[in-house]
């Protein structure tokens, strides 16, 4: 399994990847999937804008992850903080690569002297996801009680975090 920097070839593959949970699961609060190119402007953007982006791919060079961080919010005040997101396909589940997408996010982060603090806002659906964050130092801070309607129900969101300053 590799760990690499997002590049344009990954972008369909992560798309459909991504689609897989906007269309079956309520990990996502996205209702339609975003097709390639806006999935691949938005990666793009990411990294213009200096935040990393992963891709896991196995030595087929399929991809099997990713993982990336962004913004937390808008205002200036928030520039040190970031949003973490990780998803892993489903056949790959308990192989160890949302291990090492999240050890390879963190330590990319924690290298990087502008960002403080990590958030991760995870759909109570997503317990796999806890667990990995927990795995890493975050905490959880907060939970939003059916803060998202997705799929006929109502859902719930938990808030973790952590600092920035080593793994």
């Amino acid at each position: 399994m590799n760990i690499l920097a997002f590049s344009n070839q990954h972008t369909s593959s992560i798309a459909a990847l991504y689609a897989h949970y906007v269309e079956h699961t309520a990990i996502t609060f996205d209702v339609v999937a975003p097709t390639p190119q806006q999935m691949g402007n938005k990666l793009v953007g990411l990294t213009n804008a200096g935040y990393p982006v992963l891709v896991a791919q196995n030595k087929d060079k399929t991809v099997c992850g990713f993982a990336y961080a962004s913004a937390y919010r808008p205002k200036p005040a928030y520039q040190h903080t970031c949003e973490v997101t990780i998803y892993v396909t489903p056949d790959a589940h308990g192989q160890g690569i949302g291990t090492m997408l999240m050890q390879s996010l963190i330590e990319t982060l924690c290298q990087n002297p502008h960002f403080h603090l990590a958030i991760a806002m995870i759909a109570d659906e997503a317990q796999a996801s806890i667990h990995l964050h927990k795995k890493f130092g975050f905490e959880t801070v907060g939970h939003l009680d059916e803060v998202g309607h997705k799929n006929e129900k109502w859902h719930g969101v938990t808030i973790m975090q952590r600092k920035l300053d080593a793994l």
